[in-house]
């Protein structure tokens, strides 16, 4: 009863923070908002004035993201064979992103196209009848790479703002557990690749010497990851799932 309390209380913890980090990241969007309006009304420096006539750009960014699982069971999970798995969920966690950006210009001033290879650490979590130890959590390591069009508004004084959406192809290396020799492999069952649609809205703010840019994204995996190669004869967690499908909200830094 105490360890069951305990997940309960650290479950309600974390979606706590994840809905603070949803509002915040908000907020802090809103008001950098309106103190570089308020900065480019006062200034009459127009920073970086020929940004946009350069064909390529480069950059980095840094992210923190909030990651799980979008489960669909299968009808084996409501027959009366199972009598061992009563609840399957997956836990919001947090995550860290980083990686470089790839800036290229189209014909529309309006329009470009951006390529952003990540390399992203999550700890995705599956918890089988409220324990999170019938399949132990593991830090995962993927490189990924999303790839959006973006559609920026007209620039104001030092600022725009954009919204932007597109694909993003993701790969687990598995190179937190190699470098740390854990022997906890892959999940079994569950594919190491991922296809996701990605979208989101974001502004830019124009300085000197660079360019900030902070962004929100949302990504929802559109691939089942469950491996239908892995079979089982005896009911197991993975064997009473039918679809699963990769979440996260993603709060960026882009620098350039």
């Amino acid at each position: 009863m105490y360890n069951l309390t305990r997940i309960n209380n650290n479950r309600k913890a974390l979606e706590g923070a994840y809905r603070f980090f949803l509002k915040a990241s908000l907020l802090l969007m809103i008001s950098l908002t309106f103190s570089s309006n308020a900065f480019s009304q006062a200034s009459t420096v127009k920073h970086q004035a020929d940004y946009d006539a350069k064909p390529i750009r480069f950059g980095y960014f840094l992210g923190v993201a909030f990651s799980n699982y979008r489960i669909k069971h299968n009808q084996l999970f409501l027959s009366g064979a199972n009598t061992t798995i009563n609840s399957i969920t997956s836990p919001m966690d947090y995550g860290i992103k980083m990686g470089g950006l790839m800036n290229l210009n189209t014909i529309n001033p309006k329009i470009d196209v951006r390529i952003i290879p990540t390399v992203a650490i999550y700890a995705k979590k599956l918890s089988v009848n409220e324990d999170p130890e019938i399949i132990p959590s593991r830090e995962q390591a993927w490189f990924e790479l999303p790839v959006l069009i973006r559609y920026k508004s007209l620039r104001r004084g030092n600022m725009r703002m954009n919204v932007f959406g597109g694909m993003r192809l993701g790969f687990e290396t598995n190179a937190v557990n190699l470098a740390r020799k854990s022997k906890i492999g892959k999940t079994a069952g569950i594919k190491s690749s991922d296809l996701s649609i990605e979208y989101g809205a974001g502004m830019e703010l124009f300085r000197q010497f660079f360019k900030l840019s902070p962004e929100i994204h949302f990504s929802h995996g559109i691939k089942n990851l469950i491996d239908p190669a892995v079979g089982s004869t005896s009911i197991t967690p993975i064997s009473v799932i039918d679809r699963l499908n990769s979440h996260a909200v993603t709060f960026y830094l882009f620098f350039e």
